[in-house]
């Protein structure tokens, strides 16, 4: 995942989101998942219509050919199961998020790249349509000099879809990657790139055709200690505005969004570089940051993802507390953000991506840590179920 202080109007206190009813613990368990590989399985984005219908997409590495392919499971009600994913090249392909705007469509996006090894060039944006029966690969611009890559996709429905990412142009310089789907093929607009150094994003969500959000971050040439500024840009059914955000710390990376109304949107990532999570709430007028839980531990602490629905927001990621990486899940609680307990993984685990339902059921996807065989430590995908009132 790549990365002042904003106009007048942007609030530079921390402050809490307007007060929703209270909400009680989630009640979260481990699902069974399908591996296809021995060495390294993730799961990085999910999805669900309902308690009955999720996504969830990532990778698996293929030993034979020395390299990640994609990796697409669906749940059902009862389980999950691997569906049948395409790769565009024979070398290195994953997939990094995935959203659907019903049964019969919905979208996965990532990169595949274009000869062996870990940054074989070149490395192109891949998105992988689902027509109802079965996925394929759809092309899209490949703007920039050898890389570009997506990491987030919103479907609003089976003609507007939006797609977000990085890539480098001739000058090697990082920008956003802002890409659209109109129902017959993806095209790329224009997206604000402030950063000077470069500018990555990594979220995309929204309510409507004309209320779409992104968020992500961008870093400036010459700047000590200031790993990242977190990134917010509006989308109005014309253009894309840059929407400013308070910072703290030294350096804020903003890796999910999610949005409920026009005037409840959600943003997490991490700050202080990677020690602390963060989270942002968008009131309708002005961004403001929201204390997260405490988490404790001197490594890294970071969320990567964040959905919600009526019944509540859940933001996921892990945790270092205890010496050892483990998932995290963090419930917004009508007033405040508090830790759920979940399951804790022997070897050690993290939560990539979340997704709510009503109910509510809420999915959580990344990836545990395991003995294989012979005794060492490889990838195993992990998903969690979460319940409650």
């Amino acid at each position: 995942m790549l990365r002042i202080l904003g106009a007048a109007g942007t609030s530079l206190v921390l402050v809490a989101a307007a007060a929703a009813p209270a909400q009680a613990a989630t009640s979260w368990t481990v699902l069974s998942t399908s591996d296809r590989g021995t060495v390294a399985n993730e799961l990085y984005g999910s999805a669900a219509l309902s308690a009955s219908s999720a996504w969830a997409v990532g990778s698996w590495y293929d030993t034979g050919r020395a390299a990640p392919r994609t990796l697409i499971e669906r749940w059902n009600g009862t389980s999950w199961s691997t569906v049948t994913s395409p790769n565009a090249t024979d070398y290195y392909n994953e997939l990094r998020d995935v959203d659907a705007a019903s049964a019969s469509s919905a979208w996965a996006v990532g990169y595949a790249n274009g000869s062996p090894g870990v940054n074989g060039a070149p490395r192109n944006a891949l998105a992988l349509r689902w027509n109802g029966t079965s996925w394929s690969a759809v092309a899209t611009p490949q703007p920039g000099t050898n890389f570009r890559q997506l990491y987030g996709v919103k479907a609003v429905s089976a003609t507007d879809a939006w797609a977000v990412g990085w890539y480098y142009d001739s000058s090697l310089h990082g920008e956003a990657l802002m890409l659209h789907w109109n129902g017959t093929a993806w095209t790329q607009v224009t997206a604000p790139d402030p950063g000077t150094s470069g500018t990555s994003l990594e979220g995309v969500a929204g309510t409507a055709a004309n209320d779409i959000w992104a968020v992500g971050y961008y870093s400036n040439t010459g700047e000590k200690g200031v790993l990242a500024h977190p990134l917010a840009v509006h989308y109005n059914g014309v253009s894309w505005v840059r929407s400013p955000l308070p910072e703290s710390g030294t350096g804020t990376f903003l890796h999910s969004v999610t949005a409920l109304s026009a005037t409840d949107v959600w943003a997490v990532g991490s700050k202080n570089g990677y020690a602390t999570p963060v989270a942002y709430h968008w009131n309708g007028s002005v961004w403001s940051e929201v204390p997260t839980a405490p988490v404790g531990g001197a490594g890294n602490n970071i969320l990567y993802g964040v959905s919600g629905t009526a019944s509540g927001v859940w933001a996921v990621g892990y945790s270092s507390a205890g010496g050892r990486t483990q998932p995290m899940v963090q419930r917004w609680s009508g007033t405040a953000f508090t830790n759920e307990t979940v399951p804790r993984q022997e070897i050690g685990g993290l939560l990539y991506s979340v997704a709510a339902t009503a109910g509510p059921t809420v999915f959580a996807a990344g990836t545990r840590w395991d003995l294989n065989d012979s005794g060492s430590i490889s990838d195993r995908t992990l998903s969690m179920r979460g319940s409650g009132s």
